[in-house]
């Protein structure tokens, strides 16, 4: 029968467990180091910077506001996007997405209808009062250039995004631009910055 050997024949000397825990740090710090390289190329890949020029995001941002935007989130609704309002444009602006691919909606007028619980089924009647529409209408006073795009559209397009300033009485969006679509959209905000006494997630 073979002899188990004897455990203290293998038993490291002072000099070789120095040097094991030498080894194992150098190894736990080059992962450590590969980690945070790999993050930084993430961040700077996907993730930008964007300062807020005006007020019609007040009271959400003020002008100055420093933010990182994420280039390749998927917007969803409510989330805060930056986007060029035209391909000549040099200047990106900051609202909130309020209107989904899918969403009913309805003009009257100059009154435009978004209801996103009617995705599935049902219509917005034109003869509607306005304690009649159903719950969760946003009703807004649209542009008559606005008004000839949509007119004739019963849902949001495929791709397509409505979105609206928080300052509503101080902001250029789709009430005056129309649909933003998906290529004209920058990013989706995820973090401010700056000011320091307002770092922090953002919604």
């Amino acid at each position: 029968m073979n002899k188990i050997p004897d455990r203290k024949k293998f038993k490291l000397t002072k000099p070789e467990r120095i040097a094991s825990k030498k080894q194992k740090k150098t190894i736990l710090s080059a992962f450590f180091f590969l980690f945070i390289g790999v993050g930084l190329i993430f961040f700077i890949r996907t993730v930008r910077t964007y300062q807020v020029d005006g007020i019609s995001m007040a009271p959400t941002f003020e002008e100055g506001d420093r933010l990182f935007i994420h280039k390749d989130r998927q917007p969803e609704r409510y989330d805060l996007i930056t986007f060029y309002p035209n391909q000549e444009s040099k200047t990106s602006y900051v609202k909130r997405i309020v209107g989904m691919p899918g969403d009913k909606i309805h003009t009257e007028g100059n009154a435009f209808y978004i209801n996103e619980q009617l995705s599935e089924s049902g219509e917005l009647k034109s003869d509607l009062y306005a304690k009649e529409l159903p719950d969760g209408t946003l009703k807004v006073t649209i542009t008559k250039e606005v008004w000839e795009m949509l007119s004739e559209l019963k849902e949001i397009p495929r791709d397509s995004y409505f979105v609206l300033g928080d300052n509503r009485g101080n902001s250029t969006d789709s009430r005056h631009l129309g649909f933003i679509k998906k290529e004209q959209i920058d990013g989706v905000v995820i973090f401010r910055y700056y000011p320091f006494d307002s770092i922090g997630s953002v919604k």
